[in-house]
């Protein structure tokens, strides 16, 4: 059947499939066409062999005196395949695919058209891959019962979980909606992409869009903490002490930090300092608060945190916000004390030291 081969090599040429694939495909198909005509108890043969340009089909026959069925096959034919056959015998003839007729035919351009959409379908899965823990942007197809939103992303469908929604986020039908891509799932009809606005890589990633010094490197995010539509703490530096890695991330007069709370639906952003040093870097993250000291539990993983008492609220926030966020930043155990509190502890200290004297 060196026509089939001849298709296989055609349809492998235009759309960059591996002929061994196109091969497998087109078999499958021909087996599917002689059962069709031969009836399910046919047994089929292919012999393939692509670097040899072999690609034959043999259907097995039983001999018969007067043949009445497709899967049976006379003496005196069966003798011009193999000599010495006899009647009751059984042997393999080779199929003419022009034999097969219509069905042949019909059968192959469908097998062929799923074969596209599948080599399609994975090439679309390879790419969305390759954007996970990136952004990307569709078009909002509809919103389910569940209030679940599905993105077109016309080689792909994104799946936006209500729990992955902002509590601000408004999705309309027809507009571009940008999201996080969690996870890429190929499933046996399309790709889906499971996606988020709330993970903090969301953020991450938004500062990369609008920074150009984050993209490149020269200013690095080194932590982001989230709590999803109420406020984010990101922490940046920059080894070249030139770079003001704040400054630079609000962007002169605010325009860059701007875009991306638009983008998070007015969602507060804290961009602190990050230092190698727990101390300095623990102050940093409780701004807006303005911290008097800071006493830290390396071992334990602890800190306790002095303010003014005037400081205190906003180092608690709204909620316990600020001191929750300052945590997950940092990774210690934070402990939000008034600094008099410290004062009382050291004069009574005091008194016990003068006391015993």
């Amino acid at each position: 059947m060196s026509e089939i081969l001849t298709i296989a090599k055609k349809i492998s040429e235009e759309h960059s499939i591996d002929l061994q694939t196109v091969a497998d495909y087109l078999a499958d198909a021909l087996k599917t066409a002689i059962t069709k005509k031969y009836g399910d108890e046919a047994e089929v043969r292919i012999e393939k062999d692509i670097d040899n340009d072999v690609f034959d089909v043999y259907i097995k026959k039983k001999v018969v005196k007067n043949p009445m069925r497709e899967n049976e096959i006379s003496l005196a034919e069966a003798k011009k395949i193999k000599r010495g056959v006899k009647e009751g015998d059984y042997i393999e003839e080779k199929v003419d695919a022009r034999s097969l007729g219509r069905i042949a035919v019909t059968t192959i351009k469908n097998v062929i058209t799923k074969l596209l959409k599948d080599v399609e379908k994975h090439k679309a899965y390879e790419e969305y891959k390759k954007k996970i823990g990136e952004i990307v942007a569709g078009e909002v197809w509809s919103i389910g019962a569940n209030n679940n939103v599905i993105v077109d992303f016309k080689n792909a469908i994104g799946i936006l979980p209500k729990r992955e929604q902002g509590i601000n986020d408004k999705y309309v039908v027809g507009e571009v909606v940008r999201a996080y891509v969690l996870d890429v799932v190929e499933d046996p009809k399309n790709v889906r992409l499971i996606l988020s606005r709330t993970h903090p890589g969301f953020v991450k990633e938004l500062f990369k869009k609008e920074v150009p010094e984050v993209r490149e490197g020269a200013v690095e995010i080194k932590a982001v903490a989230r709590e999803p539509s109420r406020r984010t703490k990101v922490a940046v530096y920059s080894k070249d002490s030139r770079i003001d890695p704040i400054g630079t991330c609000v962007g002169s007069k605010g325009v860059r930090i701007a875009a991306i709370v638009r983008e998070l639906g007015d969602e507060k952003i804290d961009v602190i300092k990050w230092s190698a040093d727990p101390s300095i870097y623990i102050r940093n993250a409780m701004s807006p608060a303005k911290v008097i000291s800071v006493e830290i539990d390396e071992d334990l993983k602890k800190a306790k945190v002095y303010v003014d008492e005037e400081e205190y609220s906003m180092a608690i926030g709204k909620g316990g916000v600020n001191a929750k966020l300052a945590a997950k930043l940092t990774g210690y155990n934070i402990d939000i004390l008034k600094i008099t509190e410290k004062e009382e502890q050291q004069g009574e200290q005091s008194d016990e030291n003068g006391g015993n004297q």
